[in-house]
């Protein structure tokens, strides 16, 4: 049967690949086909990858004639908009390239977990690779999916049953994302200087592994080791290959002509909130002193009274 959209195409190609890699795969495990899946997918989106990171790259060494542009037309924001993407599009340079691979990641992530949920509804049923669908439904009346990997049931999640593996396994969900993006904060402070480091890219490096954490919290158990497999595999391509694109001299020049630039012109300290005053606090106060008839005040006298 086609599948109805996009969408379900995508999930039946999904389900379709895991069920072949689980036959073809001596262990027959569902865990070790999620993560060789995963790895193929990784595989496959490495060029988009590495198009980001060069981009990213072409963005930084150009950041100084785009300052420029900036400054230039500064008081016309529609002028320099133009200008800033004329000049992207003359140097070849895509400024949305850096989504790519998280834009392609993403659907894969929610087809796996639609797989997940219903597999007995979309991994082949009969046919050349139907055995995932006869070790998961074996038993007789309603298919209740069940499947283990080093003592964790992947279809189920820390939210419905707490044990030790899916404990273990959440933890190391949220250590390979914590590392991963301390990976890519000391990358930028030592090609950049540590001034490049904003306050925001601080808070990103506590808050999204929490974020992921709790999202692996409340999903299947298969979806966390998809995501820690990514997470590993994206650390390792980091160290090995995408470190080298960094070493290009031209781009070492510019990063330590920026950081010279930033610490030769700090940007000043915000200053020291100060309330606003109230209307009756910023009329002025009347001096003491009686007030005459004339609506005059006299100055106050000291005289002692004589006895």
């Amino acid at each position: 049967m086609l599948a109805a959209n996009p969408f379900d195409l995508l999930i039946d190609g999904i389900a379709w690949l895991l069920a072949a890699i689980y036959d073809l795969l001596p262990p027959h495990n569902l865990g070790v086909s999620i993560i060789v899946l995963t790895c193929l997918i990784m595989l496959a989106l490495f060029p988009l990858t590495a198009k980001q990171t060069r981009s990213m790259i072409a963005m930084q060494k150009v950041a100084p004639q785009i300052k420029r542009i900036q400054a230039e037309f500064k008081d016309d924001k529609q002028k320099q908009n133009e200008e800033v993407m004329k000049f992207y599009q003359e140097n070849k340079i895509n400024p949305l390239s850096g989504c790519l691979p998280l834009l392609a990641q993403m659907p894969v992530l929610f087809a796996l977990f639609n797989v997940l949920r219903h597999p007995e509804k979309r991994v082949p049923t009969t046919g050349q690779f139907s055995t995932l669908y006869e070790d998961l439904c074996s038993g007789s009346g309603k298919c209740v999916p069940k499947a283990s990997f080093l003592g964790i049931d992947l279809f189920s999640s820390l939210a419905q049953k707490v044990t030790i593996p899916l404990l273990v396994l959440v933890g190391l969900v949220v250590l390979a994302s914590w590392y991963q993006s301390f990976q890519t904060i000391q990358r930028q402070r030592n090609t950049s200087g540590p001034d490049s480091i904003t306050q925001q890219m601080k808070i990103m490096t506590n808050i999204a592994p929490v974020m992921i954490g709790v999202f692996s919290i409340n999903v299947p158990a298969g979806l966390p080791l998809y995501w820690l497999t990514s997470s590993c595999w994206r650390i390792g391509q980091q160290h090995f290959v995408l470190n080298k694109f960094y070493d290009d001299p031209e781009y070492k020049r510019v990063m330590q002509e920026s950081a010279k630039d930033r610490a030769k012109n700090p940007k000043p300290a915000r200053a020291a909130y100060q309330p606003k005053k109230s209307v009756a606090d910023a009329k002025p106060k009347p001096a003491s002193g009686r007030v005459t008839p004339a609506g005059q005040r006299s100055q106050p006298t000291n005289k002692k009274k004589k006895r």
